[in-house]
């Protein structure tokens, strides 16, 4: 094993400058509470319940607010103050068409890893298969994230990574709904499991069809969950490599 490499630095994108890899507990901590639902989508931000849940004075939790809301995980209103963003049916869909390019483009450029890396990838899955079987749904959301964004960071195509982490996060909420079902936890390491043999066999074009489908699982079940009735053109739009490929 090779113990602490399974982790992931939070990218934020503030006052419209390039996002950073940031390390700020307090950020990580608030971010937490959207990720797992405690703040859920559309709910506001009680910045006195938050200070006191998380102990920590007004002020540091208000920048921490604002580094978020600048990343698009939070939503500033006049007069009303922070909320979790909710995305409906139609938002959420073209988040999903937009990794779908983004991720298709960073994993036909990836660095094949060495086998130390590789390794590191089985370590992040193995702890995605214990928060999976313990229903540890935080810990299966961190290992999950950290799992594919392992790779994704094998990539030169940084800008397009981190916009691809700006995405993840903003949906995060929505796939901790995904993974509170018990057979869709089950499946995530298995799909993992396919998804390393095709990196260990350096097979990006496996790899790309593998992560359409993994996807593509999630994205289905939020649809249902948020209401299929969307215009036409947002039915067809790009889904996958294939769909990409009919497109160009």
């Amino acid at each position: 094993m090779h113990a602490g490499t399974c982790t992931l630095g939070l990218l934020l994108n503030i006052s419209g400058t390039e996002p950073v890899v940031v390390d700020d507990p307090l950020v990580d901590a608030l971010y937490r509470l959207i990720r797992t639902g405690e703040l859920s989508p559309g709910q506001r931000v009680d910045q006195r319940v938050i200070s006191e849940r998380l102990e920590v004075s007004r002020t540091p939790l208000r920048e921490a607010l604002r580094a978020l809301a600048g990343d698009g995980i939070l939503t500033r209103t006049p007069n009303a103050g922070y909320a979790v963003t909710k995305l409906s049916a139609a938002e959420l869909i073209q988040y999903y068409s937009i990794r779908a390019f983004l991720e298709k483009e960073v994993l036909g450029s990836l660095a094949w890893p060495s086998a130390d890396q590789l390794d590191d990838l089985r370590d992040c899955n193995e702890q995605c298969r214990t928060a999976a079987e313990a229903g540890a749904l935080e810990d299966l959301l961190a290992a999950n994230m950290a799992f594919h964004f392992t790779i994704f960071r094998w990539s030169t195509l940084t800008i397009m990574v981190k916009e691809i982490e700006r995405i993840w996060r903003v949906s995060d909420p929505y796939r901790a709904l995904h993974l509170s079902n018990r057979d869709r936890r089950s499946n995530v390491a298995h799909d993992h499991d396919r998804m390393i043999e095709a990196v260990a066999a350096q097979d990006a074009p496996l790899l790309i069809e593998l992560q359409d489908a993994h996807r593509a699982s999630s994205r289905m079940l939020l649809q249902d969950m948020l209401g299929n009735g969307l215009p036409p053109g947002f039915m067809t739009l790009p889904q996958s490599a294939g769909d990409l490929a009919v497109r160009s």
